[in-house]
């Protein structure tokens, strides 16, 4: 099963979130959406794992020690660049401690024999995929509409997810939850 760990949006700030991006729906026709139970924030992809391995993983997780801690999702951006854009997404603000948390998850699932992340820790939430650009597609102009604040919340615990890939888009079963103090 494909497996990744992460932080689920509140309910406000989802709603918010989605209201934005139905307003973006129709200046960017090309873009396949997020649904709403699909906006979370990664901390780590695990990616396909055995079934037998599961029970494993959430032992180490459910050792991970974190405090709880606040999280502002606002603005919107791009990867890699408005001009050749593949992700949509809004950003995350929460201090030193969701890197904290990432890190720890990292170097638990690492000594259970999964890749440690190469890359910088980089939080958001994705709103939008896109498929290839045809070199048309210019983001410019949208993403600087301003920069929304979608609020803030409390992140009071992190989850093991499981996704499973459809036609119609992913969709995530929540497989276990681990409490932040």
């Amino acid at each position: 099963m494909r497996l990744f760990v992460a932080i689920e949006i509140a309910p406000d700030i989802r709603d918010r979130i989605l209201e934005f991006a139905e307003k973006l729906k129709a200046k960017i026709p090309n873009a396949r959406w997020t649904r709403p139970e699909g906006l979370h924030i990664t901390l780590k992809f695990l990616g396909n794992v055995p079934d037998e391995n599961v029970p494993a993983i959430e032992s180490a997780l459910k050792k991970v020690e974190a405090r709880s801690f606040a999280i502002t999702l606002e603005s919107v951006g791009v990867f890699p660049n408005p001009k050749s854009p593949r992700v949509l997404w809004t950003g995350v603000g929460a201090g030193v401690e969701l890197g904290k948390l990432a890190r720890k998850i990292d170097e638990t699932t690492a000594q259970l024999g999964f890749q440690a992340e190469k890359r910088a820790f980089s939080p958001h939430v994705t709103l939008a995929r896109f498929k290839e650009s045809d070199g048309k597609m210019n983001l410019s102009s949208i993403l600087l509409g301003g920069h929304p604040s979608f609020g803030t919340m409390t992140a009071q615990e992190f989850h093991l997810y499981e996704s499973k890939l459809s036609p119609e888009g992913s969709r995530y079963i929540k497989r276990a939850s681990f409490a932040l103090k």
